[in-house]
C-alpha cells in the first residue's frame, strides 16, 4: 500500500493495535526483560533489539530521507518492521548523528535512500569555534522532528512502545561532525589544546539537547544513548581514545547522571585490546558496554562474557550485519544458538542486530529473531 499524508494516521493506527495485541501476548515488557538482564536477573526469555532503521524504511515502502524529516513516516516504517517480525521495541529515531550539528548550523544533504550528510564543517578555522552559539533546541533543526516523532510513539503505544532513550552523538564524533574527521586528527597532533576545546563544547551542546528531550517530554528519566562510532578503533587510535575520547566521554556522562555510550571499542584485533574493552567501559562511566562485531571474528563471546562477570558490568553482543544479511538461515540459527550459550546464562549479556543491511532477506531476518526467542530461553539449556 502506498502511504499518503491522507492515510497514513489511519495506518499507524492498524499497525499501533496489531503491534499491541502482539506484545499483550508476552508475559514481560521489552523493558522489563532488558532492566533484568542487564542486573545480572533471568526473565523469561533474552529481549530481541535490532538496529533496523534502514531495512525498516524499505519494507515498508518509504524513503531514507522520509524516515529522516518526517514523524509520521519514521514511526510507521519503525511499526511496520515490528509488527512484521514481532520484535520487542520500536526503534524510530533513525539518524543519531547529525541533529546537535544541524541546529547548531550545519548545512544538510539528504539523500532519498541514505542518511543525511554534513556538506561541510562549521569549524573550518580555530576563530570559528567562537562564533557558534548554543541553539534553542526545542525548535533548532530536527529537534522538532525527534520530540514529535517520540510523543507519537508515547501516543500510540504508551508502555509498550519500548525502551524510553534520548538519542545523540558522543563528544568525539560531534566534534567530528563540527570540524571534519581529517580536520580533527591534524589538531589533536598539532593543535591539542584546541582539539580539547572542541571536546568541551560538544559537551556542553549534548548536556543541553539531552536536557531539552527530557523536558519536551516530561520524562527526567531518558537514558542517553551516545552514538559514538568515529571513536572506535580504527579510525581513531589508543592514544586518541585514552588521551581524548575518554576523558571528555567520562565528564559528560558524569554530568548526565547516567548515559549508554556506544564508542570507545575496538573493530579490528590489536595488541592490548582486552585492556582497552576493559577501560572503555570502566573509565567512562557507561551502563553498558558495547561490542559491535562488523565483520569481524577476532572477538570471543567467552571473552567479553568473563569480562562482563569479573566487572560486573552488562553488556551488548552486537551480531555481525554481514552475517545476518549474507548468511543462509541455518548459518544465523547455529551462530545464535552458540553465542547465547557462552553470553545467557546468569543475565548480564545480551546478543543485538547491529544496523541492519537495506537488503537483508526477510527470511533471515525472521530466523535471527525467532533464534533469540527459542535459545534465548532462561534458565539457558543448549546441549
Amino acid at each position: 500500500m502506498e502511504i499518503t499524508d491522507e492515510n497514513i494516521d489511519t495506518e499507524i493506527d492498524k499497525l499501533a493495535e496489531k503491534y499491541i495485541e502482539i506484545l499483550s501476548k508476552e508475559p514481560y515488557s521489552m523493558a522489563e526483560r532488558f532492566a533484568q538482564v542487564m542486573m545480572f536477573q533471568e526473565p523469561d526469555r533474552m529481549p530481541v533489539f535490532m538496529q533496523i532503521h534502514d531495512h525498516a524504511a524499505k519494507i515498508a515502502g518509504i524513503t531514507l530521507r522520509e524516515m529522516c524529516t518526517d514523524p509520521k513516516r519514521a514511526l510507521y516504517a519503525a511499526l511496520y518492521a515490528s509488527v512484521r517480525y514481532e520484535l520487542d521495541t520500536i526503534a524510530n529515531a533513525a539518524d543519531a548523528y547529525n541533529f546537535e550539528a544541524e541546529a547548531l548550523g550545519a548545512k544538510m544533504l539528504f539523500p532519498e535512500d541514505s542518511f543525511p550528510v554534513i556538506l561541510e564543517p562549521l569549524i573550518k578555522e580555530p576563530e570559528d569555534l567562537e562564533k557558534l552559539k548554543m541553539p534553542d533546541f526545542s525548535k533548532a533543526g530536527r529537534v522538532p522532528y525527534l520530540i514529535e516523532g517520540n510523543k507519537l510513539k508515547q501516543e500510540k503505544l504508551g508502555e509498550v512502545g519500548g525502551l524510553p532513550f534520548a538519542v545523540g552523538c558522543a563528544p568525539w564524533s560531534l566534534a567530528v561532525q563540527l570540524r571534519g574527521f581529517n580536520n580533527l586528527i591534524k589538531d589533536v597532533r598539532k593543535r591539542p589544546e584546541f582539539a580539547h576545546k572542541i571536546l568541551d563544547f560538544s559537551n556542553d551542546v549534548i548536556e543541553a539537547f539531552v536536557k531539552t528531550q527530557k523536558e519536551e517530554m516530561g520524562m527526567e528519566t531518558l537514558m542517553p544513548v551516545l552514538a559514538d562510532a568515529f571513536s572506535c578503533i580504527p579510525p581513531t587510535s589508543p592514544q586518541i581514545v585514552y588521551d581524548y575520547i575518554l576523558p571528555h566521554t567520562a565528564e559528560l556522562i558524569k554530568r548526565l547522571g547516567m548515559a549508554w555510550w556506544a564508542g570507545g571499542f575496538p573493530v579490528v584485533e590489536i595488541p592490548d585490546w582486552e585492556k582497552i574493552v576493559e577501560d572503555v567501559v570502566t573509565k567512562s562511566g557507561t551502563f553498558i558496554g558495547t561490542i559491535v562485531m562488523l565483520e569481524s571474528d577476532w572477538l570471543p563471546p567467552e571473552k567479553i562474557k568473563e569480562i562482563s562477570n569479573r566487572l560486573h558490568k552488562p553488556w551488548l553482543f552486537g551480531t555481525r550485519a554481514g552475517l545476518i544479511s549474507k548468511g543462509t538461515p541455518q548459518e544465523i540459527e547455529n551462530y545464535v544458538k552458540k553465542t547465547i550459550r557462552i553470553l545467557g546464562p546468569g543475565g548480564g549479556c545480551m546478543l543485538i542486530g547491529d544496523q541492519i543491511p537495506r537488503d537483508t532477506p526477510p527470511k533471515n531476518l525472521e530466523t535471527f529473531v525467532n533464534s533469540i526467542k527459542k535459545y534465548g530461553k532462561y534458565p539457558i539449556k543448549i546441549e
